[in-house]
């Protein structure tokens, strides 16, 4: 989950492309105060028009398309005007080096070209695989919006308990793939080994699935999950009075959604799930940010509370003229509280309404309005919710106590709550569990964890 309102951090979203030489895929990381963002470049030539699309795999974006290209020269130069991004690099050797701007924002940028991946991730799983996979696609039929998916099942007969994958915010794939890890793919193998059939699935306007994401919110996401049980319900190796979800991040707040009205969801997994609304949520992500950057206690206090009163205003946003003032005004007064980005020469004109912009879209917002609580409190089925305690994203102590007690108000005990020590929020094994060590870490998912899964479905299913 990555809600962090960005207010020092830039939106990373589409560009580049290159000439004959150098079509192909190009990587680079961005350096943007401290933090690591490693970027993916794909370049082709169809015809006589250069096209590029852009990973961006800390953001979860993949695919990024980009408005305009040309090299001549042996300079480069990539627009992307509806991100405000725009790039310029110089070819020398096997490198392009420039610099990458969006929004009044410049941070150097070298382009190497590579054939190899980028990642070693030993997790993730080889074909042939002892069990059956299908490529499927269900529909949800109110939104009439066709998703695409994957579905593992063991080889043999019979009916099996099922399990969903719900991914956490931002357009994940069916993998939810991020930096190279493919947590989904690895819980889905790993599941279905042990027995279980797993559906994994692309959100709705994202790889196969129909549908547009940028304006989807988390009730869209619920009614996609919605119709994936109701795709189940139709296959013949399905077990119909086993099936369940396993949510992370934001899909764990979407997973509860679910439960709580559908009562043929026989078990929910919470993986560093929400269990408190989700201003709460961001106002924690950005005091830890803030607090990383050693500002003085006063300037943070003050930060806080205009964070915390434009997230106010977010929930009850209605899109007049003064609300839309009130929020330039605060993110404006935001702005001075960072005197790092002026020293960074960022514009604060483009960077206000980049903020903005992001910060009205539906999906965002409909997360801040969203409490758990409210659900949880009616969810009957069996629960296990676990987080790792170096989780930077979902605090594990404040989040898992919350579920514990809206579980409790349910009256509804049969659950099991854990916190694993020196794990993150993607439950690798880390030193701080900061988000730029999620693509140095080889491991994509503590092996114990998937254990612990597993066994826990298993007793629910006997």
């Amino acid at each position: 989950m990555k809600r962090n309102i960005a207010f020092i951090c830039v939106l990373l979203m589409g560009f580049s492309a290159l000439a004959q030489e150098i079509i192909g895929s190009w990587s680079g990381t961005l350096d943007i105060m401290g933090n690591k963002l490693p970027i993916v470049f794909n370049i082709e030539k169809p015809d006589t028009v250069y096209v590029t699309k852009m990973d961006s795999p800390a953001q979860n974006a993949f695919g990024l398309p980009t408005n305009r290209t040309s090299f001549a020269n042996n300079k480069l130069e990539i627009i992307a005007s509806g991100l405000g991004i725009f790039y310029q690099g110089t070819l020398d050797g096997d490198s392009i080096s420039g610099t990458f701007n969006q929004g009044g924002m410049p941070f150097p940028l070298v382009l190497k070209q590579s054939d190899k991946p980028v990642f070693n991730r030993p997790q993730e799983p080889k074909p042939p695989f002892p069990y059956k996979t299908e490529d499927i696609f269900f529909e949800n039929k109110t939104d009439k919006i066709l998703l695409a998916g994957t579905f593992t099942v063991p080889d043999s007969a019979g009916t099996f308990p099922t399990v969903i994958l719900t991914a956490g915010s931002g357009p994940n794939d069916r993998d939810e793939t991020i930096l190279g890890h493919k947590p989904f793919l690895v819980i889905a193998d790993h599941l279905t080994r042990n027995g279980f059939a797993v559906l994994r699935y692309d959100k709705r306007g994202v790889g196969q699935s129909k549908g547009d994401f940028a304006r989807a919110t988390v009730q869209d996401f619920t009614a996609d999950a919605e119709s994936a049980i109701n795709y189940l319900k139709t296959r013949k190796e399905v077990n119909k009075s086993a099936i369940g979800l396993i949510g992370h991040s934001e899909g764990g707040m979407v997973v509860p959604m679910v439960a709580s009205k559908n009562r043929s969801v026989k078990f929910i997994v919470l993986l560093a799930a929400p269990g408190v609304k989700g201003t709460e949520i961001v106002l924690e992500q950005n005091r830890l940010g803030l607090a990383a950057l050693n500002m003085e206690p006063e300037n943070l206090d003050k930060s806080l509370k205009l964070i915390n009163e434009l997230l106010y205003d977010l929930t009850k946003w209605e899109n007049t003229e003064v609300e839309r003032t009130v929020l330039r005004d605060r993110l404006s007064q935001l702005w001075e509280q960072f005197p790092l980005l002026v020293k960074l020469k960022l514009k604060k004109d483009p960077y206000v309404r980049n903020q903005f912009n992001e910060m009205v879209k539906s999906g965002y917002r409909s997360f801040l309005k969203t409490n758990p609580a409210d659900f949880l409190q009616k969810v009957k089925c069996a629960v296990l919710a676990i987080n790792g305690e170096k989780d930077t994203q979902v605090s594990a102590d404040v989040n898992l106590n919350a579920i514990k007690t809206a579980l409790d108000m349910s009256k509804n005990y049969r659950y099991e709550i854990k916190k694993y020590p020196n794990l993150n929020h993607l439950f690798q094994e880390s030193e701080t569990g900061n988000l730029d060590e999620y693509g140095e870490i080889e491991q994509t998912i503590s092996p114990e964890v998937l254990e612990d899964i597993t066994v826990w479905l298993k007793k629910q299913v006997k």
